[in-house]
């Protein structure tokens, strides 16, 4: 559960150039929809486009779609709709 908090958390925070630059989009997208977040490519736009990097967003929403099964799956199975 521990883990899950830190991956939301992460979600405030915003992201520097040198970040932006080397993001692995499904990576990210799978942390975010495994921390039970909606899809945040929009505000990576935002955040990254200041820095002229646009956000893949079919490998983005590819990873978060994965992470949002996986959490989704994972609090079934303690309970938690």
């Amino acid at each position: 559960m521990l883990a899950l908090l830190l991956l939301a958390g992460c979600a405030a925070f915003d992201f520097t150039e040198s970040e932006c630059r080397g993001m692995d989009w499904q990576r990210r997208g799978y942390a975010d929809g495994f921390g039970g977040n909606s899809p945040q490519d929009l505000r990576l736009a935002r955040q990254c486009g200041r820095f002229g990097v646009a956000v893949a967003q079919a490998e983005y929403l590819k990873g978060w779609e994965a992470g949002h099964d996986e959490w989704y799956r994972l609090m079934g199975s303690i309970g938690i709709d």
